[in-house]
């Protein structure tokens, strides 16, 4: 750089353009600087910046009317700050102002007289001690790729340099990968992909029994092609019998019945409700059986008296007897191990002899009666006691207390 000392000019010269046609000297200087630089906004597109450092000015002052010159050399330091604009991955539009105090003089040659007017070089005796550098320039950028794995980052910002191609990234210069599923988006096919699913390279969930449920979420991976199944994977099995529906023969189970492979219930005494439901799981066949699977007869746990209208030379029982032993039935065959003793009684009218005959004839009836509607003999026994007085029940003086004595009971002895 050069500038003039302008001879018609006799004040303060600082800030001035001089004319070198008026010049008695000329000042020439060749800077060297090394500067540090700290940047406010790194990842910004406009970066303002302050800078610090020092150089070395090489001076050289020469008269403009005879051969007189004298060189020296500065130590200074330089502080100032601008603002870079990139413009795009290489260039950038650079605004800076710097200045430059001289802090001493290392060398120097010839006459100084040019440039002081004292014997000393010193700073306190020069004409300046410092100066201002305003620039405006364009910075272009040599070298290596500045984005080198191409995602719109420049690399001194990228803190993610190896970006795979494609990919989209942040502001960081880092893939996004929206759905977690290793695949960065922009390479990704399935952007949405739930999260848990396995996916190919291209970020599609993989499905390999193509139920719809992707596998990873999949948790019975290997259903059968056309299967319907649930938000698991797995086929559907609409009556919970653990009998998919594609396999089940019956599928309406109820709700907590023993089923076989096919899913069918099973019903072990065939009483018509499954095992599994059924609290009686050994009713004897042919019987009425409830909900529950148990007999509907109730059993028989006390004893039952018969107060028999008998015909006139007839040991069977009335009708409406008929019908109580109808009902004792159904109870024998719905408890296979009940066993029962009948006896029959008689009032104190009459020898002892007859009424011993009429009581066994009439307890055998009953027996007969039952036997003949199916029930094993072997599991009934008939006695009959006459008229023996340590089985009355009522007063034989009157006619209702007879009748009440004149009876059939039937004992349960075992079930």
């Amino acid at each position: 750089s050069n500038t003039y000392t302008d001879s018609l000019l006799s004040t303060d010269q600082s800030f001035k353009i001089n004319n070198s046609k008026n010049a008695n000297i000329k000042l020439s200087a060749l800077n060297f600087a090394l500067l540090g630089q700290y940047y406010f906004i790194q990842e910004g597109s406009v970066q303002p910046y302050l800078l610090l450092g020092g150089g070395l000015d090489f001076w050289k002052v020469k008269s403009t009317k005879s051969s007189q010159k004298f060189n020296f050399t500065d130590l200074g330091a330089k502080v100032g700050a601008g603002i870079n604009f990139w413009i795009n991955e290489n260039i950038s539009l650079d605004i800076q102002a710097r200045g430059t105090f001289e802090l001493s003089t290392i060398s120097q040659s010839g006459d100084r007289t040019l440039y002081v007017s004292t014997d000393t070089i010193a700073i306190r005796h020069r004409p300046f001690n410092g100066y201002i550098e305003p620039s405006l320039g364009l910075s272009y950028f040599f070298g290596g790729k500045l984005d080198s794995d191409h995602d719109g980052v420049p690399d001194h910002w990228d803190q993610c340099p190896d970006t795979p191609l494609g990919a989209l990234v942040d502001q960081y210069g880092c893939p996004l990968d929206s759905d977690n599923d290793g695949v960065y988006d922009g390479l990704d096919k399935s952007p949405d992909t739930p999260k848990g699913c396995v996916v190919d390279i291209t970020g599609t969930p993989i499905d390999n029994d193509k139920d719809g449920v992707c596998d990873g979420l999949d948790k019975c991976p290997d259903t059968p092609a056309g299967v319907h199944v649930d938000v698991r994977g797995c086929p559907l099995d609409t009556d919970l019998d653990g009998v998919p529906d594609y396999k089940d023969k019956q599928a309406d189970t109820p709700r907590g019945a023993i089923v076989d492979v096919d899913g069918v219930a099973i019903d072990s005494d065939s009483d018509g409700v499954a095992d599994g439901i059924d609290r009686c799981a050994d009713s004897p066949a042919g019987i009425a059986v409830d909900e529950f699977g148990c007999p509907k007869a109730k059993a028989l746990t006390a004893k039952m008296i018969l107060y028999i209208q008998y015909e006139s030379g007839s040991f069977d029982p009335d009708d409406a007897s008929k019908v109580t032993l109808d009902e004792l039935v159904e109870t024998m065959k719905a408890y296979p191990k009940l066993n029962i003793q009948v006896n029959g009684y008689t009032d104190n009218l009459g020898t002892e002899s007859s009424n011993l005959k009429i009581s066994q004839r009439r307890a055998d009836a009953i027996r007969d009666y039952l036997v003949g509607k199916g029930v094993p003999s072997a599991r009934i026994t008939s006695t009959g006691y006459g008229k023996n007085p340590d089985f009355f029940i009522a007063d034989n003086s009157t006619a209702d207390g007879r009748a009440r004595n004149k009876r059939i009971e039937i004992v349960p002895a075992s079930q």
